[in-house]
Order: structure tokens, then sequence, then C-alpha cells
């Protein structure tokens, strides 16, 4: 098998997996020994390069949903907590603010 196919089936691996284990990659490095698709001796790095290559595409998928659901959210115009705290805030000034001018109101009518 050459190399560049080990590759593709290493990275389809990894894409296809979520909760895979270092068990679960030698156990597919050993079937793949067995079919004499790599050698015994390749087999330990193998692991490794399989396993640090699933891991960066589980990362970069993950960078990836994560871009794509603040996209969708920035589209749909969600509002956060850090929006809504400050129009809290901005809500409570301006009642204050009411409440004052309708003290100084009354004041006003009572001082004639």
């Amino acid at each position: 098998m050459e190399q560049k196919e080990f590759w593709r089936k290493a990275l389809l691996f990894g894409f296809g997996v979520w909760d895979f284990t270092k068990q679960k990659v030698e156990a597919l490095v050993e079937e793949m020994v067995k079919r004499g698709e790599i050698s015994q001796q390749e087999s330990p790095e193998a692991v490794e390069q399989i396993m640090a290559e699933a891991k960066e595409a589980n990362q970069a998928l993950f960078a990836k949903v994560k871009e794509l659901t603040s996209k969708a959210l920035s589209e749909i115009k969600v509002t956060r907590a850090n929006d809504l705290e400050t129009l809290e805030k901005r809500v409570a000034a301006l009642e204050k603010e009411l409440v004052e001018r309708e003290i100084e109101g009354r004041q006003g009518s009572t001082v004639d």
C-alpha cells in the first residue's frame, strides 16, 4: 500500500471518530499490519502519526464548528448576556431619571 493511501485512511479515521482511544488506533494499525498494508516495524510510528493527525483533524473541525456557530448566532441576532446586561443598566438609569423628574415636578407644583 502506498504511503498516500495509508495517510488518507488515517485521516478518514480521525474525522470519523470523536471518542477514540489509543487502543482503538492500535487495533486499526494491527489490522493494517495483518492485511499487509504496513509492516510491523512501521506500526508504532503509524499509531503516533494517526493519533496526531486525528487530534489535529478534530481540533480543526471543532474550530470550524465554533466559527459557523458564531456566524449563525450573529446572523439571527441573538441577544448575548452582556448585551442584555447593558440594556438592563440603561433601563434602570432611565427609570431612575424618570422618578427623579416626577419628584422634581411634584415639588415644583407645591412650591407655588
